[in-house]
């Protein structure tokens, strides 16, 4: 099987792949992928106004400071990963965005790829997007031309500690450092080998 080629940048805007094929509907969940640095200030500002919404009751149940975490402070927490390293695959519901994965690529070494945040709209969770965005991102970077052997995910709390366990990821005993709004935390990673 031919490997893909990473996004060019010359892909047409929101090139939408609908992961539920020809003849869905209307509302029919849609994925694409970009890189970071392709993303245009107004699909930064639609990303912002979601993770608002995601983030207003987790920070403090991960002892986040009550200041907002930028998007862009989101992307550079995982130091020495340049803007070719990090994709982001959006969800779509009726042309909404619902929800996405920061993917880093090479980290925590190479040939890993990190999905460093799964974040979902609230008022559309548990209804098998997070799922959906997870198994696209696999997809993907078997497809790849870049490197995969396999992916990790950081879990911010109980909740997603379960659902990666449920997509097939398993608890390392490894504990990462990470300083996230100038607190220094340990993340513990769960991982699928590809």
């Amino acid at each position: 099987m031919p490997k893909k080629p990473l996004p060019t940048g010359e892909e047409p805007p929101k090139g939408y792949e609908s992961i539920l094929g020809k003849g869905s509907p209307i509302d029919a969940l849609r994925i694409d992928c970009a890189f970071i640095s392709q993303l245009a200030r107004i699909e930064l500002a639609e990303i912002d106004a979601m993770r608002k919404r995601a983030f207003s009751g987790i920070r403090s149940l991960v002892g986040l400071t009550n200041e907002f975490i930028s998007f862009e402070q989101e992307t550079n927490i995982l130091s020495g990963r340049e803007a070719s390293d990090k994709l982001l695959f959006r969800a779509y519901r009726d042309k909404a965005l619902v929800g996405y994965a920061l993917v880093v690529i090479g980290w925590p070494k190479k040939g890993d790829w990190v999905i460093q945040h799964l974040v979902i709209d609230p008022q559309f969770r548990l209804q098998g997007i997070g799922s959906a965005i997870v198994k696209k991102v696999e997809k993907y970077a078997l497809g790849s031309e870049v490197e995969a052997t396999s992916i990790f995910a950081i879990p911010l709390q109980r909740k997603g500690m379960n659902f990666w366990q449920d997509m097939g990821y398993s608890m390392r005993t490894e504990r990462y450092p990470l300083k996230i709004a100038d607190l220094d935390h340990e993340v513990i990673l769960y991982c699928k080998e590809l």
